[in-house]
């Protein structure tokens, strides 16, 4: 398997996972349509292009002990005020034309809360200490080869659920995307208070 196609097969798996990125990715799409789902995903795959980029370079080693509690910290409060504006969104009235995001406000959104949540580096640090000897790819691949496969991958997963929360998105009334952005709201809140906990735990 080449260093490329590894990567994005990594970045597929991982963008496939269930998460708050994904439940964001999904909820957007499910109210705003194709494009600001696919900013959520794009943004979560720059980020994890990055990391990966990182995790070759052995950056977990700067993400440990204290510093790695405060990221923690950072990344769970980000998740959170994701949560709550979702949660206090207001359903849309009868003849009110609803406000999409665009892809350019999703792709920050997402972009920051996946940057903020650096213990990516230590997951891929620790997918390409085990990939990298078994793939026998040099140096060089494994920072530029496997981390545009990861972007790739992602963007691959991104794009189907855009389209697969679009195309649904025709046949979910108010009522029920209302229901489904609270549920979503909550475990994403959820996802961040347990980051919040577990970074809180570390500095202390």
């Amino acid at each position: 398997m080449t260093p490329l196609l590894a990567g994005f097969v990594l970045g597929f798996s991982v963008a496939a996972s269930f998460g708050p990125i994904n439940l964001f990715a999904l909820s957007s799409g499910l109210r705003y349509g194709f494009w600001p789902a696919y900013g959520v995903g794009v943004g979560a795959a720059v980020a994890d292009g990055s990391y990966a980029f990182l995790g070759g370079l052995g950056a977990a080693a700067l993400v440990t002990g204290g510093a790695k509690g405060w990221f923690q910290t950072l990344g769970g409060t980000a998740l959170v005020f994701i949560a709550v504006g979702m949660a206090t969104r207001r359903p849309k009235e009868r003849g009110e034309q609803r406000a999409a995001p665009g892809f350019g406000r999703s792709f920050t959104v997402a972009l920051g809360a996946t940057l903020a949540n650096p213990i990516t580096v230590v997951y891929w640090t620790a997918v390409f200490a085990g990939a990298v000897p078994k793939l026998e790819v040099s140096r060089l691949e494994a920072l530029t080869l496997l981390p545009a496969g990861v972007v790739c991958g992602t963007v691959a997963w991104a794009t189907l659920l855009a389209l697969g929360s679009a195309f649904a998105r025709r046949y979910v009334n108010e009522r029920l995307l209302s229901r489904l952005s609270l549920a979503s709201a909550l475990t994403i809140a959820g996802f961040g208070v347990w980051f919040i906990v577990s970074g809180l735990r570390t500095i202390v």
